[in-house]
């Protein structure tokens, strides 16, 4: 079992979108091998999870199926997160291959992935405790599109010309993927109050 040490979790949220450069450094320092799913990924969903809890209590409250549906969006957005990681990584895998004619490395995409996301997740958690900063998130997120060009520079070693291209791309899946899958789920009607 893995333990999550929460402040360096929150540290390299924190470092990846303030200085993404030296995060990105400072993750192929450390272990470029390293499974993201289980030390940043996953505990990070949840922690968006619960702030799309949380959030919907205070303001719905516990009246008329409130917790139900308030787990039930939580449950979603996580669901959406959890996928996106997975199919985003799987396009970066082919990306790699197809446009940049690398070798694939399922780890090495799983890491830019998955510590691509640490703007969606920032956006995810402040936006699931205060709704109405939405419009913050619609913009802001446009941002993850930097951190994959450094990351791609830096874990990739890709070239310019074509770090443009991949870093689009990547960037359209880290978030439309999580979009259409909550836009799928909220259309689907539930059964709670």
């Amino acid at each position: 079992m893995i333990k999550v040490d929460f402040k360096r979790l929150f540290l390299r949220l924190w470092a990846l979108i303030v200085n993404p450069r030296q995060a990105w450094s400072d993750i192929l320092e450390e272990d470029p091998r390293q499974d993201v799913a289980m030390t940043f990924v996953f505990p990070l969903t949840c922690c968006c999870g619960l702030a799309i809890l949380i959030g919907r209590l205070i303001r719905d409250g516990f009246a008329e199926g409130g917790f139900l549906n308030a787990f039930a969006d939580a449950a979603i957005a996580c669901l959406g997160l959890v996928a996106a990681f997975y199919l985003a990584t799987a396009i970066v895998d082919q990306l790699s291959i197809r446009l940049l004619k690398q070798e694939p490395d399922k780890k090495l995409s799983a890491l830019l992935v998955g510590y691509s996301f640490a703007v969606v997740f920032a956006l995810t958690m402040l936006v699931g405790l205060f709704p109405a900063w939405v419009l913050f998130k619609w913009v802001l997120q446009f941002y993850v599109v930097y951190v994959v060009w450094v990351g791609a520079e830096v874990l990739m070693h890709i070239d310019e010309d074509r770090r443009m291209t991949f870093s689009l791309l990547t960037s359209a899946a880290i978030l439309l993927i999580p979009f259409i899958i909550q836009l799928i789920f909220n259309k689907m009607p539930l059964a709670f109050g």
